[in-house]
């Protein structure tokens, strides 16, 4: 038990101190969600990658198809050693790329840099969920805290009674005991509360790196959300996917442009025989004869295009279940603090006034009493817990549905 306790403690003092640490650069602040996922958007290393990203493919994009390298050479024909005789010539040579070729690796660039976008909105939406969800962790948590601070207080409430009451002699000392242990059980609970309301503090300051501790304000709020058949389509997760099946496609263009011509051209200038200068020149196509392996790299291409396809309809699939599975669950969480609000939170606030006073009159004994209060404890920690799983549903349904 002490060893375990250690435990916690050693634990607790290496949070406080990565707080301490993060915080040493500024003063602690409260901070809206709002301001929060600014923060975090503006800090995030991951959003600046694709930002580059997306730059990256927009230049590749604008740089269309690049030119194939000029040949520069020497060539000698005819050549005779005891005079002046044969046919020298210096050459330059340069291939040219149809049109249609460099337009279809132009669109293939250009698929890319959409790529990229959408995986920069990707990107967005997954750290809007994390911010959201450490947030709420934390309220959870300085809630929690609160909530294990009244059960002390509760318990020391009734160990002033008890010993009161033993000191007057109308009680013997197993309500002083029973009282003394709750305590204890009370400030174990209390320490693992504080301990985790720590841990949640630094966890939401590391996604704002910033140089402010930063805590959140108010509670977790109870504001259900209309729960409407939206359009799967601007979710980020299947437009990742379509923008992977549009580069596929761009591929299968660019794999048909390599069985396209090529004009080959180019220019001399000669010395033959005594006479300089001369001039030739020479233009032609390059034509691949052997289109085997190029056919087999457009089927291949295509292959892909169905492989995204599919990857396109198991992911709209996979996110018809998830949603409505979310949905569901915030349903069974809105109905539960429902009737913990309307039915058992007046019946335990009412019994948490009136049973110390019971107790303290002899209208009910010492287990009757903790009884009770364990019971108000329990209701009031179902309450939190069913409000904290409500929100982190909502910010999971937001999270698949794409808002």
């Amino acid at each position: 038990m002490k060893r375990r306790l250690l435990i916690k403690q050693l634990l607790l003092v290496i949070t406080l101190a990565g707080v301490i640490t993060g915080a040493s650069n500024g003063q602690s602040s409260t901070i809206g969600l709002e301001k929060a996922l600014g923060l975090a958007r503006a800090n995030y290393a991951g959003l600046e990658r694709d930002r580059l990203s997306v730059e990256q493919q927009t230049q590749l994009a604008g740089s269309g198809l690049p030119m194939q390298p000029a040949q520069l050479f020497f060539t000698g024909e005819e050549f005779n050693f005891d005079g002046q005789s044969g046919v020298q010539s210096l050459n330059i040579q340069q291939n040219f790329y149809l049109p249609k070729a460099a337009k279809a690796q132009r669109a293939y660039y250009k698929q890319g840099a959409a790529l990229a976008k959408r995986q920069l909105s990707l990107t967005e939406q997954e750290l809007k969920r994390q911010v959201e969800q450490a947030y709420y962790r934390l309220q959870y948590a300085k809630q929690e805290q609160a909530l294990a601070a009244e059960n002390v207080t509760l318990y020391n409430n009734f160990l002033e009674v008890a010993t009161a009451q033993l000191e007057s002699g109308e009680t013997g000392k197993i309500p002083q005991l029973a009282a003394r242990s709750r305590i204890g059980r009370a400030q174990l609970e209390q320490e693992h509360a504080d301990e985790k309301s720590q841990i949640a503090l630094t966890l939401f300051n590391k996604w704002l790196q910033s140089d402010t501790l930063y805590d959140v304000q108010g509670e977790l709020p109870l504001v259900p959300r209309t729960l409407v058949d939206t359009s799967l389509q601007s979710n980020p997760h299947l437009q990742v996917i379509q923008a992977q099946k549009e580069l596929a496609e761009a591929r299968i263009e660019t794999q048909k442009a390599q069985l396209l011509p090529q004009i080959n051209s180019g220019l001399r200038l000669q010395s033959a025989f005594g006479d300089f200068p001369l001039f030739g020149y020479q233009i032609g196509l390059n034509v691949p004869l052997f289109r085997k392996a190029y056919n087999t790299r457009i089927e291949a291409a295509k292959v892909g295009v169905k492989a995204q396809e599919a990857a396109f309809n198991t992911e709209r699939q996979e996110l018809g279940r998830k949603i409505s599975e979310l949905r569901y669950r915030i349903k069974y969480q809105l109905h539960t603090l429902e009737y913990l609000q309307e039915e058992l939170r007046p019946v335990v606030d009412e019994q948490s006034e009136v049973n110390l006073q019971a107790y303290q009159e002899g209208e009910i004994g010492y287990l009757e009493y903790l009884d009770s209060l364990e019971q108000v404890m329990e209701v009031k920690q179902q309450y939190l817990n069913a409000l904290y799983q409500f929100n982190a549903l909502q910010v999971e349904l937001d999270y698949w549905l794409g808002n």
